[in-house]
């Protein structure tokens, strides 16, 4: 493993957020990897077979396959499935429980804390880039690997107004793998979403606490759509690294293409993508369901400024 801290720069926040274009955005710059949604690598996309961005079934992909050579050298056949049902334990909600109650996570977090940091160390040594981009989003997840010594995370809390994400996630998809959907998606209720995307923001909000404010910075995908310059330059900042050439070609309406993201938005299968403010909730969205969202959510639309 290096000497040197891994860095990782995570993106958290709830589901049709933008985390997939700004996984791709970040990506562009020579030092970054943007890999997407890492904790469904192991979890289906290895298992069966799906789609990285690069356009190759993920056992096909000369990145990743070799990530997961080099990640299960020398270990036990069982590995997949052990660190998948490590996953299940430290990466949910109940990993902020945990916290907040002082309970010791033992010995197995320690075993989870080892095949983390041996994938992120293949990652980072087959990639030969500095930062590695997680946009797995999971608030649990974010605050498992920042118990992990060794590893040097930087989180991106990702804001979306929920009204646009209750609108995105009333509509379904039937399952089309070529495209990136690899299982059937079903419509949400917009009481659930007000409530889970309540649930899953304040949980980051509670890591933004337990990390400190120079770990964590909030983006609002409305702004990063509509002034990606200023976005970059603040994200950039934060990373310290150069993102004004990113930030410009997107303010031009240049295309950028994925690279090796797995999970996370359909559209990581496009050749080439740019980036658009997509708002068609304001218009579309029935006022009566808007309203709905808003007597859940409508504090934490105004925290964010929102209302």
């Amino acid at each position: 493993m290096p000497s040197q801290p891994i860095r990782i720069a995570y993106i958290a926040g709830y589901g049709r957020s933008g985390s997939t274009i700004l996984d791709i955005a970040l990506g562009q710059h020579a030092a970054l990897v943007g890999a997407g949604e890492i904790t469904s690598l192991t979890q289906h996309v290895w298992r069966n077979n799906e789609y990285c961005a690069c356009g190759k079934a993920i056992r096909d992909c000369s990145f990743w396959s070799s990530v997961l050579r080099d990640w299960s050298n020398g270990q036990h056949s069982g590995l997949m499935e052990e660190y998948c049902a490590l996953q299940q334990k430290f990466e949910g909600l109940s990993m902020v429980a945990k916290l907040l109650s002082g309970i010791g996570l033992g010995k197995q977090f320690s075993l989870y804390t080892h095949h983390t940091k041996r994938l992120f160390s293949a990652m980072h040594s087959c990639s030969g880039r500095e930062m590695i981009v997680d946009s797995s989003k999971l608030p649990g997840r974010a605050m498992a690997l920042a118990q992990i010594p060794g590893i040097d995370m930087r989180v991106i809390h990702l804001v979306r107004d929920g009204r646009g994400v209750a609108w995105s996630l009333l509509k379904g998809y039937e399952r089309d793998t070529t495209s990136g959907l690899q299982k059937e998606i079903k419509p949400k209720s917009v009481f659930r979403t007000a409530l889970r995307w309540s649930m899953v923001n304040l949980a980051v909000e509670y890591l933004s606490r337990k990390l400190g404010p120079e770990r964590v910075i909030r983006v609002r995908y409305e702004d990063f759509a509509s002034d990606p310059v200023a976005v970059m330059g603040k994200i950039g900042a934060f990373l310290e690294l150069d993102l004004s050439r990113v930030g410009t070609s997107l303010k031009n309406g240049e295309a950028i293409g994925p690279g090796h993201q797995v999970a996370g938005n359909r559209l990581r299968m496009n050749t080439s993508i740019a980036l658009n403010k997509d708002e068609t909730w304001r218009a579309r969205m029935p006022a009566r369901q808007q309203v709905s969202f808003q007597r859940l959510g409508g504090w934490m639309l105004r925290r964010y400024g929102y209302l």
